[in-house]
């Protein structure tokens, strides 16, 4: 089974209805229903600070485990890959990960970030985005 990582956020515009991107997140989770869905730990972090401000980490966690996403843990033996992917790019952190996490896994990416998504291209890999649709 094929893999897609999130971004933060899309999984966020996948969740929440008013979301300007909801419509194209949540059809883009149904055209890829024969695909794994995978997030980072880091993402995940992201993902859980709004929610946690507003006192609703309960629902979001639910949604979350509703979609059956696989967490992928980030430890030690990622460091350098993405710090070479920081050095290469200047992505941000969480974006670097996101991309690290593709490659690593194999997989496709989803993204609403036309920098990651560019930058994901150029490492060769399968990006869906509504700026960048495949």
């Amino acid at each position: 089974m094929a893999g897609l990582v999130l971004d933060a956020s899309v999984l966020i515009a996948m969740i929440d209805r008013s979301d300007k991107h909801h419509a194209w997140a949540f059809d883009l989770f149904r055209q890829t229903t024969d695909h794994t869905l995978i997030l980072s730990a880091l993402t995940l972090t992201e993902v859980m600070v709004r929610p946690m401000r507003n006192g609703r980490e309960d629902q979001m966690r639910t949604a979350i485990e509703s979609m059956r996403i696989e967490k992928v843990a980030f430890d030690s033996a990622d460091c350098e890959p993405v710090a070479y992917i920081r050095a290469s790019t200047s992505m941000k952190l969480p974006d670097a990960v996101v991309l690290h996490t593709a490659q690593v896994s194999n997989s496709s990416l989803a993204t609403m970030d036309k920098a990651l998504a560019k930058n994901a291209r150029e490492f060769g890999l399968t990006v869906y985005s509504p700026s960048f649709r495949e």
